[in-house]
């Protein structure tokens, strides 16, 4: 449960998943590559419960699928070169959550991101997401030295919002979110909407909070 709402400044976002629903194109960027090499592609559902763990987690999956070893720097590349030129044609907020960041913004709550993502690709999806000027603080995983789960981007993002960590909460939709938003001194909410396996038990990651919904928050605020 969450604890002394009214110290609250600023709410962060992980982005893939969380805020944004950025598998459409990372899937299509993945299958053109895949194809191109007479691979098999890849279920784009199914792949998005992957996508947290990054490029080489993506790659990992294709391998799995075509039931052999894929080289994975090579194939990474490609891969990430490809979904640079095509990083926002399908990408989408999550439902709802234009509403709630309207909403925050109302209440004169500071919002912003923290992701391992790279810079080269999350200005763009900021962009075409309609979030320029309205997000307070961006860290991606280039402007760190350790990413998540190490909390160094929740702290640099604390420094960033002039904020003390207890004032700041985290939402993410994976463990690593949880466990970097609760070693930087952040309340943290688990998003049960993101790219979650449906076997995971999410109450295990022990966040403070849980949402299926991101309106959910409209009632603590």
């Amino acid at each position: 449960m969450l604890k002394n709402i009214h110290k609250i400044k600023s709410i962060l976002f992980d982005l893939d998943g969380t805020l944004a629903d950025t598998s459409p194109d990372m899937c299509a960027s993945l299958n053109r590559v895949l194809k191109y090499h007479n691979f098999k592609t890849v279920d784009c559902q199914k792949l998005k419960k992957h996508i947290s763990r990054g490029a080489l987690g993506v790659i990992k999956y294709a391998s799995q699928i075509n039931e052999r070893n894929i080289d994975s720097s090579l194939l990474r590349a490609e891969f990430l070169d490809e979904y640079k030129n095509n990083v926002f044609i399908n990408t989408r907020l999550n439902d709802n959550m234009d509403k709630l960041i309207d909403y925050l913004l109302e209440k004169n709550i500071m919002i912003g991101i923290v992701t391992n993502k790279h810079s080269r690709y999350v200005a763009n999806i900021i962009k075409g997401l309609g979030l320029d000027g309205k997000l307070d603080c961006v860290i991606t995983g280039d402007m760190v030295l350790n990413a998540k789960p190490a909390s160094d981007g929740l702290i640099k993002a604390a420094i960033s919002l002039n904020c003390k960590a207890e004032e700041i909460i985290y939402v993410g939709d994976d463990e690593r979110d949880i466990i970097a938003g609760r070693d930087a001194g952040m309340q943290t909410i688990a998003a049960d909407f993101g790219f979650i396996d449906d076997d995971i038990n999410i109450a295990s990651w022990q966040s403070d909070l849980i949402i299926q919904d991101p309106l959910e928050l409209k009632d603590y605020f």
